[in-house]
């Protein structure tokens, strides 16, 4: 029973990360059509709404978005 418990409370955590990981995803869309199609210039609002952090590696960069996409640069 304790076995089943467990296993019930970790897909419980399961689903309701990903409900909030789709949350996220909707919010992301709703903000990003309400922009202008081209970006002109640097937008810091932008910038910290979409992405969760910046790593710079040797060779590479490494972003990685609030929705969980990594996108990785090569130089």
């Amino acid at each position: 029973m304790e076995e089943l418990r467990n296993e019930k409370e970790t897909i419980l955590l399961t689903v309701a990360e990903e409900k909030n990981e789709q949350s996220r995803l909707i919010e992301l869309e709703e903000f990003l059509e309400n922009q202008e199609l081209e970006i002109e210039r640097y937008d810091e609002d932008l910038v910290r709404k979409l992405i969760e952090k910046i790593i710079v590696y040797d060779e590479s960069i490494k972003v990685i978005f609030k929705s969980g996409l990594e996108v990785e640069i090569e130089n």
